[in-house]
């Protein structure tokens, strides 16, 4: 019995030894914890499984064993609604009702390709080379793809709530997850027009990017910690109080007078005017100048909180509608005013950039140099 090899065949095997490596991997090192790894890890299994049928038919295994035709391993409509969910409960916003809907299409999909595969070779055969499969597959790849801008406008809405919380976002906005997605898409389309012209270079081009793809989300997806809302810390402010002194005993600290109503009504907390979000914003400026806490790395809205006694959802919601800045970028302005005034000072000349970055707060040099051009209009290097 002799079987057939080719780079592409090999690329292809790696391929699939590496997903099946991670995937597995990720399943047996996941816990409660850490529960949206089970997910990761079934999406790394079903994704790297798809380059199987074309491996069988390579080597000439499907020759040999045509009973092997059409395994039930294609989940064009599973293995996306999967990363979708893990991405879900990666986000800060895990405690938020999932959308566990968008696995039915797969549940069928996984039911009926395993009713195909025990049908009699002749039907399997009729099947593959029917309209029946190019509508499958192109159904399949649309439904991936709106799966796919569901995911990146969950993770849009995601990086804008971290920096919202958050003065150090570069391990917590997921952008890796949306560069994936967009990979995934173009893979996904690689795919539809190899389908159309039977090229070995464009499929070697396919083998390439679809490995490459599993070893960017497997290895992406391991180093990815949860990110969870520091709002969960502070009870949420949208519920309603006979009191400020209430409100205080609910959130473990004293509410400033200045925000306090003038009445003992019931009212709901997150109502702010434009005096009493201008007085949260003197208030906290003030702090964040005297206590110089803008200088710590890994900052966040709840350290301002109690260091004001103001929730961080009041802080949060003052200065997104009277600053028109979210958390990160209104503390990144004071990191760039102090950078600016050690730059220009000699004695700090010893300094790299990077250092007086580091010294102000910021935690890469990428994000240094990306807020200092923002504000100033030019790299610190320069500025010096």
């Amino acid at each position: 019995m002799e079987y057939s090899y080719n780079i592409i065949s090999i690329i292809d095997i790696l391929g699939v030894i590496q997903g099946l490596l991670f995937g597995i991997m990720l399943l047996l090192i996941h816990s409660k914890k850490n529960k949206p790894t089970l997910f990761l890890g079934l999406f790394i299994l079903l994704f790297s499984m798809e380059p199987i049928p074309n491996i069988l038919e390579d080597m000439g295994i499907l020759h040999q064993y045509p009973i092997l035709e059409l395994p039930p391993i294609h989940f064009h409509f599973l293995a996306y609604p999967l990363f979708y969910i893990y991405i879900q409960k990666t986000s800060v916003f895990n405690d938020k009702k999932l959308n566990y809907w968008t696995l039915i299409p797969g549940a069928f999909e996984t039911l009926v390709g395993f009713i195909i595969f025990l049908l009699p070779i002749e039907t399997k055969l009729q099947l593959k080379f029917s309209s029946y499969a190019l509508i499958y597959f192109v159904f399949g790849l649309c439904y991936s793809i709106f799966i796919g801008m569901l995911t990146i406008r969950w993770i849009i809405l995601h990086q804008k709530e971290v920096a919202n919380q958050f003065s150090d976002t570069i391990h917590k906005n997921l952008n890796w997850s949306k560069l994936f997605i967009y990979g995934s898409i173009f893979f996904q389309l690689l795919l539809l027009l190899h389908h159309f012209i039977d090229n070995h270079t464009l499929y070697f081009f396919v083998t390439l990017v679809n490995v490459i793809l599993i070893y960017w989300v497997s290895f992406k997806g391991i180093t990815q910690d949860n990110i969870v809302s520091l709002y969960v810390i502070i009870p949420e402010p949208e519920q309603n109080f006979t009191s400020y002194e209430e409100v205080s005993s609910t959130i473990g600290v004293s509410v400033p007078l200045l925000l306090q109503p003038s009445s003992n009504k019931k009212e709901k907390v997150q109502f702010m005017n434009s005096e009493e979000m201008l007085e949260v914003i003197n208030i906290i400026t003030n702090s964040i100048h005297d206590t110089q806490i803008f200088l710590k790395h890994n900052l966040t809205i709840v350290d301002i909180a109690e260091a004001t006694q103001i929730h961080p959802k009041r802080i949060s919601y003052a200065l997104n509608n009277q600053l028109k800045l979210n958390f990160n970028n209104f503390i990144n302005k004071f990191r760039v005013n102090k950078a600016k005034e050690l730059l220009g000072n000699e004695k700090f000349n010893h300094l790299s950039i990077e250092g007086i970055g580091m010294e102000v707060g910021f935690r890469t040099k990428a994000t240094f140099y990306s807020a200092f051009k923002k504000y100033e209009g030019c790299t610190p290097a320069k500025y010096r």
